[in-house]
């Protein structure tokens, strides 16, 4: 758990640290998809990693990105109440009837949804976004271009051949590594940029002090960690 020192930052730092645990948890699953070889299963989590790291980027720029992301969620929720509300049968539950109408029956106005090309228009990370077009292109989408890595067609005399766990060539592969390395150092540096805004960093000053009043009476070299 970390304690922020500021309420007034504390919505924005929640968000940031939940992206970050997000790429965290999409990566884990990335590297377990690489190590038993199902490299395109790897492709495809990266492209998550490298979205979380692009809504860390707007989102240290530009605090209001939380209002537009709130309006989004409350868009799709609201769209996909109204599925479900029309699938259901005559014979239904009455009282979730009665919820979905209940959430239905003022409906949100304006509300935009949000993609990531979206925060180009204030945010410069365009070489993240076109891997995050490309992978979802090639695998994150159903596509003739995803679906070519599976199928490969057959000649006059011989018959199609259908790849179940296709592999990754060198440029494929060498892009997709490279762009979720730096994906995650970014985000790193998005954390760390957070350090002043939490207890933890007020934390870590106090025991910084206790340190350097110990050291002076065993004649031990500190360190200056509150230097940027």
């Amino acid at each position: 758990m970390i304690e922020v020192a500021s309420a007034a930052g504390q919505e924005q730092i929640s968000i940031k640290m939940a992206l970050f645990a997000r790429g965290l948890t999409l990566i884990d699953g990335a590297l377990l998809l690489a190590e038993h070889d199902r490299l395109l299963g790897f492709r495809i989590h990266s492209r998550g990693v490298i979205e979380t790291t692009m809504f860390m980027i707007a989102l240290g720029e530009d605090p209001q990105l939380i209002d537009r992301l709130k309006d989004d969620d409350l868009k799709s929720r609201h769209a996909r109440a109204k599925i479900h509300h029309k699938m259901m049968r005559a014979d239904g539950d009455p009282e979730v009837r009665a919820m979905l109408e209940d959430f239905l029956f003022d409906p949100p106005e304006g509300l935009k949804k949000l993609n990531p090309g979206d925060l180009l228009r204030n945010h410069d990370f365009e070489r993240l976004y076109l891997t995050y077009r490309d992978i979802s292109a090639d695998a994150a989408h159903v596509s003739i271009t995803s679906l070519d890595r599976h199928y490969v067609a057959g000649g006059e005399d011989t018959y199609p051949i259908l790849v179940l766990h296709p592999t990754l060539d060198d440029v494929d592969l060498h892009a997709t590594l490279t762009q979720i390395g730096i994906s995650m150092t970014i985000s790193v540096l998005e954390l760390m940029k957070l350090k002043r805004m939490t207890d933890t960093w007020e934390n870590f000053r106090v025991l910084h002090q206790r340190y350097v009043e110990l050291s002076r009476t065993s004649n031990v070299a500190s360190v200056d960690i509150t230097a940027d």
